[in-house]
């Protein structure tokens, strides 16, 4: 399965076919990632993740702000980027078949 949080944040991983495609597929993940974070991870799990990916601390730093032990810290990291990716992956499956549609459909006319 792809990675797609640690390509979303670290690297593209965007098939180059298109600059049009990898922008609409940043564009839907950044739109669906927030609903996600809300809907699907525990609080404390989004702060973790927050703090690590939208913040870039690592997960002593974050311990330390919260409270809690490195390992907890890792622990809601690693489940929230395991929902993340789950979720993720469905929706990149619906855009692909979306774009392939729509691509067909184009050169139809």
């Amino acid at each position: 399965m792809i990675d797609f949080i640690d390509n979303y944040y670290t690297k593209s991983y965007f098939d180059s076919d298109s600059l049009d495609k990898e922008r609409a597929k940043k564009k839907a993940f950044s739109t669906i990632m927030p609903i996600i974070m809300q809907e699907e991870l525990t609080p404390m799990q989004s702060l973790c993740f927050r703090y690590k990916y939208e913040n870039n601390k690592t997960q002593t730093e974050i311990a330390n702000l919260l409270k809690l032990s490195q390992p907890t810290v890792s622990r809601h990291i690693s489940t929230a980027k395991d929902k993340m990716n789950n979720q993720l992956g469905y929706c990149y499956i619906a855009l692909s078949k979306a774009i392939d549609e729509y691509d067909r459909l184009s050169n139809q006319m």
